[in-house]
């Protein structure tokens, strides 16, 4: 046996021993959090979310930002956490064994904040789960495999064609509505430890200063992307929650402008064309001007037929009507 084989013989030994402590941190971390959100009496309720570590992008945009990491390690569906935490097993063991503690530690915490802010970009979430960051740790070994003999032979051809095949079907799932899947974290995932890998060979302080850019790059992203409403949804929510009306509605019109069908500005824009109707017809019926007050409040029944207001309203028109004559 030669003395390289040696070297490589004993080092596998070692890996095959190896306890992988921040990779198991990460894995018991899911598991707590996905125990604490299936103990709620419905965990998929926006409260429930935020309480176990995925705030709205709502609450994201008003300062709480550690649910841009946070959220990564929360799943609610057995099958995904058990899929996610297998991945980050296999991989996150590999890449922590090769790796200083604290470089392990920020490819984890960074993947997780670049798989958010990319999914955040391309959507109205941030999405839930370590997907994205498996998804890095798999790109980062793609990477270095081509280049360190530590990680050479590591991914084998099914597991190569597994992450990019999977990659691809995201998409479609999501594209048919069969299942939503958070195609951005994945692919910003990917990406994120690709770079990490490349980056690897250049010293600290390059490493550093690209890896900065790059997420602060990312980060603004989300606030000029024509791609996601998340940051108009937010802008507008506040409007409406301040009464400033007419601002929350432009912007309203400006989201069903890149999203048509956003059941979100929708239902606003219902909600505020209401709102200007009624104030029309409580006008009209304080002039006693019953006879536009009636229609204004019939138009609002064709754009919401279960309106009890506007019922209420007009029974009590047909009566003053009954009474006056008028």
């Amino acid at each position: 046996m030669s003395e390289s084989q040696a070297i490589e013989q004993s080092s596998d030994q070692s890996f095959k021993k190896y306890i992988p402590v921040f990779t198991l941190i990460c894995c018991l971390i899911s598991i707590v959090l996905y125990v604490g959100i299936n103990l709620e009496e419905d965990p998929n309720t926006w409260e429930a979310l935020y309480k176990w570590g995925a705030p709205s992008n709502f609450d994201i945009f008003k300062g709480n930002y550690w649910g841009l990491i946070s959220s990564n390690f929360l799943h609610i569906e057995f099958w995904h956490i058990g899929l996610n935490l297998y991945w980050i097993w296999i991989l996150g063991k590999k890449v922590e064994f090769e790796s200083k503690k604290v470089n392990f530690i920020l490819l984890i915490l960074s993947s997780a904040l670049v798989s958010s802010l990319a999914q955040l970009s391309f959507s109205s979430t941030t999405g839930i789960g370590l997907s994205g960051v498996g998804y890095a740790l798999f790109g980062f070994i793609f990477i270095r495999s081509k280049t360190t003999i530590a990680y050479e032979n590591y991914l084998d051809k099914k597991i190569v064609n597994l992450f990019f095949v999977w990659l691809l079907v995201g998409i479609l799932l999501t594209k048919t509505n069969i299942l939503p899947v958070a195609n951005a974290a994945h692919a910003g995932g990917l990406l994120w430890g690709m770079l990490m890998a490349y980056l690897a060979g250049f010293n600290s302080s390059k490493q550093w200063s690209v890896g900065i850019a790059a997420i602060a790059i990312l980060g603004s992203s989300i606030f000029w992307n024509p791609f996601s409403t998340a940051l108009l949804s937010y802008q507008a929510y506040d409007l409406h929650n301040h009464q400033q009306l007419d601002k929350a509605m432009l912007i309203y019109k400006e989201i069903i402008k890149r999203d048509k069908n956003n059941a979100f500005a929708k239902t606003n824009i219902q909600q505020l064309e209401i709102h200007e109707l009624e104030e029309k017809a409580a006008l009209l019926f304080e002039k006693q001007n019953y006879a536009e007050a009636k229609k204004i409040y019939q138009q609002i029944l064709t754009i919401d037929k279960n309106n009890e207001s506007a019922k209420i309203n007009l029974a009590k028109i047909n009566d003053e009507i009954a009474l006056w004559g008028k």
